[in-house]
């Protein structure tokens, strides 16, 4: 079995683990609507900098805020995928229950996931979800993959406050299901 792999939960808040080592997901953030700005009016009247190195220019206040959305930071995930030769992927669930736009999301990210992983010419295998996790043992429930996840690797899969962080968790249970289980 190769020891030279990567396996990968493909959601956005997912994560990728490798035979000791854990992390979550490589995202960034995006600027998809530009804040707005407008003159600032006193009594329908422009406001002027009266000093400073702006004097005399109008003065503008912020109408809305930018908004950012997270996507997938693909040339970070690439360099992840030069150097493995296996990549496990988490395959997407059913979307019962899910919003579309969530599934098309998910189902969106998957693609450009398996795309990369083939421009690194990486062997492609994907597992799923109900498979893996039958194999070891656990529900759906976080708290349960993470509690596993923490007994077999030895890590810590929780924030400085107990929160969980179940992307990599599930990721490193992926890869040693791979080296458990997995039969090709």
């Amino acid at each position: 079995m190769n020891e030279n792999f990567i396996s990968v939960d493909i959601g956005l808040k997912g994560g990728f683990a490798m035979v000791d080592e854990a992390i979550p997901m490589p995202v960034c953030k995006v600027e998809v609507k530009p804040a707005r700005y407008v003159q600032d009016l006193l009594n329908g009247k422009k406001q002027y900098y009266k000093s400073g190195k702006n004097k005399g220019e109008v003065k503008m206040k912020q109408k809305s805020p930018a908004k950012y959305e997270e996507k997938l930071d693909v040339s970070t995930i690439y360099q992840h995928f030069t150097d493995v030769e296996v990549v496990i992927f988490e395959s997407p669930g059913t979307s019962m229950g899910n919003a579309a736009r969530s599934t098309a999301t998910t189902n969106r990210n998957f693609g450009k996931l398996l795309a990369l992983a083939e421009l690194a010419e990486c062997q492609i295998i994907t597992v799923a979800p109900h498979k893996w996790k039958k194999d070891l043992g656990v529900t759906k429930d976080k708290l349960e993959c993470v509690t596993l996840a923490e007994k077999l690797s030895g890590l810590s899969f929780r924030t400085a406050r107990g929160a969980l962080i179940d992307g990599p968790a599930e990721a490193w249970l992926i890869g040693y299901w791979y080296l458990n289980h997995y039969k090709e």
